[in-house]
């Protein structure tokens, strides 16, 4: 454990600063601590694995459909209100990939402000007489997104997101929620670890 909390500290080290992620103080101490713990979660997983497995390679093989799964309905690869009802009811809520990007995520766009590039910028015409803003100023206003040139009566530019908070918004992520998160994936670490001394006590000691 000591080496792995060492080697993810040092891949934060490398990693934060050099693509510029959120530079807030609070910010860089949520991901770093975030980060260390799923490196914990990922080692009691498996070790959690390997307490009921009989050697390596079926370990191995036993590995990836954990991996697969959690990762499926973490809600990245389908997202939340795009996964069927069966998968969104509860199997979403038992993925720790999902507390883990959530609170990455919601951490560093919270209240950042998007600036779309040019290539980014959804085209539309206003009504003869009317300004970009006069025609969907209203419309932006209760909805997401801004408009690049408002006071223009054509071409209107329009970006869909005018922080990253509307982003992460559609995928039922929050900002809030960053600390039971961390909570929540300090829970899996405890769950990992009884059920490994359980495992080893089950299959290990009464073989002796």
């Amino acid at each position: 454990w000591p080496f792995a909390i060492v080697a993810n500290t040092l891949f934060v080290v490398c990693f934060y600063w050099t693509v510029g992620l959120n530079s807030l103080s609070d910010r860089i101490g949520y991901f770093y601590i975030l980060y260390v713990t799923f490196g914990l979660f990922a080692l009691s997983l498996g070790q959690a694995i390997a307490s009921f497995v009989p050697n390596d390679m079926i370990a191995a093989m036993v590995n990836p459909i954990f991996t697969a799964f959690i990762t499926l309905v973490c809600g990245v690869t389908i997202p939340y209100a795009l996964m069927p009802k069966f998968f969104s009811a509860w199997l979403y809520w038992l993925s720790p990939y999902m507390y883990f990007i959530e609170g990455l995520i919601t951490n560093d766009l919270h209240g950042s402000k998007v600036q779309c590039h040019p290539e980014e910028l959804y085209t539309f015409e206003p009504p003869s007489n009317m300004t970009c803003n006069e025609y969907a100023g209203q419309w932006v206003q209760s909805a997401m997104g801004y408009i690049n040139n408002p006071d223009d009566s054509s071409a209107c530019k329009f970006c869909p997101y005018s922080v990253g908070d509307e982003f992460y918004r559609t995928l039922n992520w929050s900002f809030s929620h960053r600390w039971r998160n961390f909570g929540i994936l300090f829970g899996f670490i405890a769950f990992n670890i009884a059920f490994t001394m359980l495992m080893i006590r089950v299959y290990k000691v009464n073989k002796r």
